[in-house]
């Protein structure tokens, strides 16, 4: 959530106010772009913010991300039970809420990449968007990176470069990080309630935001984009906020 304080194409008047029905705008559509000049102030915070939640509402009625998370948990409670048969246990007993968590938190880790926004703009991504980023075929992945190919193959092997499969991946800062992983807690099979987004600054802004689920009896948080990050890690702040989403 870099630009906080600097939201927006351009910077508009301190009393200028994001319109009501830009905030209340339905999901953009696939391929859309839309621009919204922010004000340098809380006002445009509180509309980022309206957005992000929006977002989480929709996917959790989005037959795409329900079918998608549905997956997702799937394998990882198929891959985490072949793990414990293997050290001669069960999966038997094990809470289906913290399995969820665990399965999304580890999807979101393997196929989002933090990237900064431009200077002086804040890019809202849907989750329905930054997931089919990383169905993106392969195939369609090495030819757009093919010059990185031809530079590697300057330091290693030519087949091994070629045998490489560049992953699917979706990018962006963190709160596109954030939606990404609080999109599928609002979809997941097991009852992942209250989602917050917690925000992290000091009493006069805000530089961050990431994610807390109550899984069961546990509030866990997850934070995408620090690098080496577990789940259940973020960073201290001098002063925190909570914003629930209403499911």
């Amino acid at each position: 959530m870099q630009g906080w304080v600097t939201l927006g194409r351009q910077t508009p008047p301190a009393t200028h106010r994001a319109s009501t029905s830009a905030l209340e705008a339905p999901m953009p559509k696939s391929g859309e772009v839309r621009r919204t000049a922010l004000p340098p102030t809380f006002d445009g915070i509180r509309f980022e913010i309206g957005r992000m939640v929006f977002y989480v509402q929709e996917a959790s009625k989005d037959p795409f991300m329900i079918e998608h998370t549905r997956k997702v948990c799937q394998e990882f409670d198929s891959m985490m039970d072949q793990a414990a048969q293997m050290n001669g246990g069960s999966l038997a007993g094990a809470s289906p809420a913290l399995l969820a968590v665990g399965a999304i938190d580890a999807w979101c880790r393997a196929h989002f990449c933090y990237v900064n926004d431009p200077p002086n703009i804040e890019v809202i991504q849907t989750p329905t968007r930054m997931v089919k980023q990383t169905r993106v075929p392969a195939t369609v992945i090495r030819d757009v990176i093919q010059p990185f190919y031809q530079a590697m193959e300057t330091v290693a092997e030519p087949s091994q470069v070629q045998a490489y499969e560049p992953p699917g991946i979706c990018y962006g800062d963190c709160d596109e990080g954030g939606i990404l992983f609080m999109s599928q807690c609002a979809c997941a099979p097991a009852d992942l309630k209250p989602l917050r987004f917690r925000f992290g600054g000091h009493e006069d802004t805000l530089h961050h935001v990431w994610d807390r689920v109550k899984a069961g009896d546990d509030w866990i948080d997850s934070d995408l984009t620090e690098e080496g990050y577990d789940l259940g890690d973020y960073s201290e702040f001098p002063h925190y906020e909570e914003v629930e989403v209403p499911l």
